[in-house]
C-alpha cells in the first residue's frame, strides 16, 4: 500500500513540474533558455546602502536573515559586507507560495525528503563596483531512529565516549542530524538573477 502511494505521489509531481524540469538523474542547473549568471556577480558602482538593501531584501524573500554586516567606509577604505540566513526546511509541492525550493528536481527532493537550506553572502567592494558572492548550502536530515519510533534512542547512542587522543575535536560541536549535500546552484542562480535586475533598475533610476 505504501509503495502505491509513493508511486502516485511521484507521478503527480512529474505531471506538475513537467518532463523537462524533473529528472530522476539529478537537478538541471539552469532553466531552458536562461544564461548562467556569474557567481560572484559583478555589479555597477551604486550607493553601498542601496546594494546592501537590495541584496538583503531579495534574500528575505527566501530565508530569514540571521546576521548582517553592512558595507562601511572606514579610514577611506570600503569594508566587506556579508549576510547569513537561518537554515530553513525546504518548500514542498504543497507550499507553492514559498520560493526557497526551485521548481523541478529541488522542489521534488524537498517534498520526498526532509531538506534544509541556508545562504551565506559576501558583498565585496572593488574598483569597478561590487562583487556579490552568494552560496546556498543544502543539507539532508539524518535521524538516529525513525520519527515516532517506539524504540528508545538511548539504545543507539554513539556519542557517549570520548577519544582522549584527539582533544581538538572537543572544540567543534558535531552536527549529527544533517548531512551536507553541497550547494544549491539552481537557487543561487535564481537569487543572483533577481539581484542583478534589482540593481540594474536602481542604477537606471539614478
Amino acid at each position: 500500500m505504501n509503495t502505491k502511494k509513493t508511486l502516485i505521489v511521484i507521478c503527480l509531481m512529474a505531471a506538475l513540474c513537467g518532463c523537462r524540469s524533473f529528472s530522476l538523474d539529478g537537478p538541471a542547473p539552469f532553466a531552458d533558455g536562461q544564461v548562467a549568471v556569474a557567481n560572484p556577480l559583478p555589479v555597477a558602482p551604486v550607493d553601498r546602502q542601496v546594494v546592501m538593501d537590495q541584496v538583503s531584501d531579495e534574500l528575505d524573500n527566501y530565508f530569514r536573515i540571521r546576521r548582517e554586516e553592512r558595507v562601511r567606509l572606514v579610514d577611506g577604505l570600503m569594508t566587506e559586507g556579508w549576510i547569513e540566513t537561518h537554515p530553513q526546511i525546504g518548500a514542498t509541492y504543497l507550499e507553492p507560495w514559498r520560493r526557497d525550493s526551485a521548481p523541478g528536481f529541488e522542489r521534488a527532493h524537498s517534498t520526498l525528503q526532509t531538506v534544509r537550506r541556508f545562504a551565506k553572502t559576501r558583498i565585496i567592494p572593488t574598483a569597478d563596483g561590487y562583487l556579490i558572492d552568494l552560496k546556498v548550502f543544502k543539507e539532508l536530515e539524518d535521524r538516529a531512529d525513525p520519527e515516532h519510533s517506539p524504540i528508545s534512542s538511548r539504545q543507539f547512542r554513539h556519542d557517549n565516549s570520548l577519544d582522549i587522543d584527539r582533544e581538538e575535536l572537543l572544540l567543534i560541536q558535531p552536527n549529527l542530524d544533517w548531512i551536507p549535500q553541497g550547494r544549491d546552484v539552481t537557487l543561487e542562480q535564481q537569487i543572483l538573477r533577481n539581484i542583478a535586475e534589482r540593481l540594474r533598475k536602481c542604477s537606471e533610476g539614478q
